[in-house]
């Protein structure tokens, strides 16, 4: 159930001419800066499998608004990067295909610090999916730590068919409706290196008793750890590690790496 630019810039931006304006959208985008928005493409490898991502800038024709859409296709050749599974998490939903695709539509305001995020992901193992919108707020940074909290709201749908006796989709139903609190925690070590821990905590709201009385406490608590080191303004590699907070130990590592345009 599984985002960017300061507010001294915006404030930069708003004095300088039409022209400098457009000249600043040429700039290189800080890729540490979870409201950062840029053209991009990434690709990943770990106990998930492989994960492709590609994000394009869209046009707002603000100097203070900022937009993006951000495609990525997860867990292909799961099948063969553990020996339990694609996931440590879903161990039982290993195979070589595409899993999951993701869209997400990203808008900053810059004037304030703050984005909000649409949030489609469609999960091709279990014929089900999240759709969901958000929002984060940059916090003012406090040495080398800047805290970006984010809540969200959506449903969990499926088509049905994990409830058929035949296993034949029956048409669209929606599992529950939740909402979720993540606070995204940035720690900037040096100049080129910084570190994230990203707890999330997801609560069923309502909707289907199996999801709502399971959904609830430390079972909606996941976690979510970062290493990155930006090679070069526009390259740099993350490490990550996603884990639930049930089973602390036996999460998902994958290794990333981006490219800004």
């Amino acid at each position: 159930m599984e985002i960017r630019n300061t507010l001294l810039t915006a404030i930069a931006l708003s004095l300088l001419p039409s022209a400098a304006v457009a000249e600043h959208s040429k700039e290189v985008q800080d890729m540490s800066d979870p409201l950062a928005v840029y053209t991009q493409v990434g690709g990943s490898y770990g106990t998930n499998g492989v994960n492709l991502k590609l994000g394009k800038t869209l046009d707002t024709g603000s100097a203070t608004d900022m937009s993006m859409i951000l495609f990525e296709v997860k867990s292909m050749f799961g099948e063969h990067t553990k020996d339990d599974g694609s996931s440590a998490m879903n161990p039982d939903m290993a195979n070589d295909g595409i899993s999951e695709l993701r869209f997400r539509k990203f808008d900053v305001d810059m004037t304030n610090g703050r984005g909000i995020s649409m949030d489609v992901i469609h999960n091709f193992d279990t014929n089900s999916g999240t759709a969901s919108i958000g929002m984060i707020q940059a916090l003012p940074k406090v040495g080398f730590w800047q805290a970006f909290p984010i809540i969200a709201a959506g449903v969990q749908y499926n088509d049905g068919s994990m409830r058929s006796t035949d296993g034949e989709s029956t048409g669209l139903h929606s599992d529950f409706a939740f909402a979720s609190f993540t606070l995204y925690n940035k720690f900037q070590l040096t100049d080129t290196v910084w570190a994230n821990y990203n707890p999330v905590y997801t609560q069923a709201i309502f909707g289907d008793q199996l999801y709502t009385d399971n959904l609830r406490g430390s079972d909606g608590l996941t976690h979510e750890f970062v290493l990155s080191w930006q090679m070069t303004p526009k390259q740099n590699f993350r490490l990550w590690y996603n884990t639930t907070q049930n089973n602390f130990s036996d999460g998902d590592f994958r290794l990333e790496y981006n490219q800004q345009f």
